[in-house]
């Protein structure tokens, strides 16, 4: 959810990584149009679904087709989603998810890498009876196991909004950037968010439950599992091909959030040109900057996330998503 996955903590900051857990996963915008949902650690918001021997939670608002499937960024879960399902319940159905061992989700077989995400959610999707063709948004390392989706079952896909998702090869090229196998201390994972105003942006009444699932020892070993699979998850989505000749949007942060000296420029640099070369992977991509936003622009700023969905809804209508996509998913506009 905080995180863009294979950066680390400076030796400056000694927050342990269950304090920093209980910390920053809980910020939300004050800017929401209705109440949050009601859940509580037994009770999620939305259907626990079993894909095979285990069971993965979906929360799914509104009707309609295509429909939206939210995936969050390492270590996030369903609920970072909730401003952004709000705003879009009215337009299609919307349905964010816990990966395995997230959330409400049972823990998952390894390995902990896109392969295995994207065909859980293939499978959690059918279970659940929601059918194709989707609308994929990933957020950070989320855009991995949409991008694989996309990529292996292209059929099934009417447009894709990437939200500052990773690219395959930002662990060889942002500039020294540890990955999970040279990190002096692998346990202390980087944030971008201020933890001071926490407890302003997020609803009280969910402060408890959302600490207790995402510093969960499930949560923080599942985190762990999925870091340590990174650079394979990013040569999945390499060696998987092109993306489907469907609408796509990337949303990338404006505001900078290394700091200011020459490492910190060059990583920004890099980060802006790893955004782009997204953009660039399908024709006719987009890039939406959001100035207000750090990593986290689906809870800085939702609208524009939820804009750039509304946007691909719009030209995913009446556009084939494969020269030989099947007659069934055809959109409902």
């Amino acid at each position: 959810m905080l995180q863009m996955p294979v950066f680390y903590q400076s030796e400056t900051s000694r927050l342990p990584l269950r304090s920093l857990l209980l910390v920053v996963f809980l910020v939300l915008p004050t800017s929401a149009s209705s109440d949050p949902p009601e859940f509580d650690l037994d009770h999620p918001p939305g259907r626990m679904v079993d894909v095979g021997g285990y069971r993965l939670h979906i929360y799914c608002l509104g009707q309609g087709s295509p429909a939206v499937i939210l995936d969050a960024g390492l270590g996030g879960f369903s609920m970072d989603w909730m401003y952004v399902q709000e705003r879009l319940r009215v337009n299609t159905q919307v349905c964010a998810y816990d990966r395995a061992g997230y959330g409400w989700s049972d823990p998952g077989p390894s390995p902990r890498s896109s392969d295995q995400i994207a065909e859980e959610l293939w499978t959690l999707l059918s279970a659940a009876e929601i059918e194709p063709p989707y609308v994929l948004v990933g957020h950070s390392f989320g855009g991995y196991n949409m991008e694989y989706f996309a990529k292996t079952r292209p059929r099934a896909v009417a447009g894709l909004v990437l939200v500052d998702a990773s690219h395959p090869e930002q662990a060889e090229r942002l500039p020294d950037v540890p990955t999970r196998a040279n990190a002096p201390d692998p346990r202390r994972l980087v944030t971008f968010f201020n933890p001071t105003v926490v407890y302003v942006h997020y609803p009280k009444p969910l402060w408890f439950p959302i600490m207790a699932l995402m510093s969960s020892p499930k949560a923080m070993a599942t985190e762990q599992r999925e870091l340590l699979n990174f650079t394979v998850s990013a040569a999945q989505v390499e060696q998987a091909g092109q993306l489907p000749q469907v609408p796509l949007i990337v949303v990338t942060r404006g505001r900078r959030v290394w700091p200011d000296g020459p490492m910190g420029d060059a990583k920004e640099k890099s980060w802006g040109k790893l955004q782009q070369e997204l953009v660039e992977s399908v024709p006719g991509g987009r890039q939406i900057i959001a100035p207000n936003s750090g990593h986290l622009i689906h809870l800085d700023e939702p609208d524009v996330v939820a804009g750039a969905v509304r946007e691909v809804l719009r030209r995913s209508c009446g556009v084939r998503m494969a020269q030989d996509a099947q007659p069934e998913y055809a959109l409902a506009c």
